[in-house]
């Protein structure tokens, strides 16, 4: 297992370092998170993502997540949720419409707990159903809805450096990999880096803030995006 993921991770990052550096742009991620525990091993969740790009000009995105998570093990998590996503055409090298996509998503959370810092394994699938855009006498319209497979996977690592105020270093790289109507992935789709701190104050509430480094690429161009990205996790 241990050697896939490496893997996986390497020919990522390969895979985008030998794409050319077209497109450039800086962005403000910020997120809500509810969430409500149902018992000890049965929760409730909500994501509210709100994202703006271009120096904060333009919406680039708005995502609400509900999921419903299930404790199987003390260090396993399972859960099944849903995304709306809104998406803006806020440069001339997307699509030239706003686009709309709803997934619902699979996802296993395994923690390892080592003396010094912990690690986690985060392994997602998508079933995606975005909107197609098509061009006809140079008029762009929606015409439908267009299946894709993901599967996401995230290494993330968390090290304490001030425990008694309850800070860490939180850090991790995900790989997005497109799989459309097989089983067999065909491509990279994207991967995502994140570096920056959690602080915990209490068993309610957590505050994750940092820069994260987005990269897609494609067979003529690739994308790169500069996020500050704040998240405020709540459990009622």
């Amino acid at each position: 297992m241990s050697r896939i993921i490496v893997f996986l991770i390497f020919i990522g990052n390969y895979s985008l370092v030998a794409q050319n550096k077209d497109y450039t742009h800086f962005s403000s991620w910020n997120t809500l998170t509810l969430k409500f525990n149902v018992n000890e091993k049965l929760s409730v969740k909500s994501e509210f993502n709100f994202r703006r790009t271009n120096f904060l000009k333009d919406w680039e995105q708005i995502v609400l997540r509900p999921s419903i998570q299930y404790q199987i093990l003390p260090s396993i998590k399972s859960t099944i949720g849903y995304s709306f996503i809104q998406n803006y055409s806020y440069s001339d090298h997307l699509s030239p419409l706003d686009t709309r996509e709803n997934n619902i998503w699979q996802q296993l959370f395994i923690n390892q707990n080592f003396k010094y810092f912990d690690i986690s394994h985060r392994i997602r699938f998508e079933e995606r159903y975005g909107e197609k855009v098509s061009i006809e006498n140079h008029i762009p319209s929606i015409t439908s809805a267009k299946y894709t497979g993901r599967l996401r996977y995230r290494f993330i690592a968390a090290i304490p450096i001030f425990q008694e105020k309850q800070i860490s270093a939180f850090l991790y790289d995900e790989v997005f990999l497109d799989f459309e109507r097989t089983f067999q992935p065909k491509r990279l789709n994207q991967n995502w880096i994140f570096i920056g701190l959690i602080y915990r104050k209490s068993e309610h509430l957590s505050i994750k803030s940092g820069y994260h480094h987005i990269s897609i690429p494609s067979d003529t161009r690739t994308i790169q995006n500069h996020i500050w990205e704040t998240t405020i996790l709540y459990t009622l």
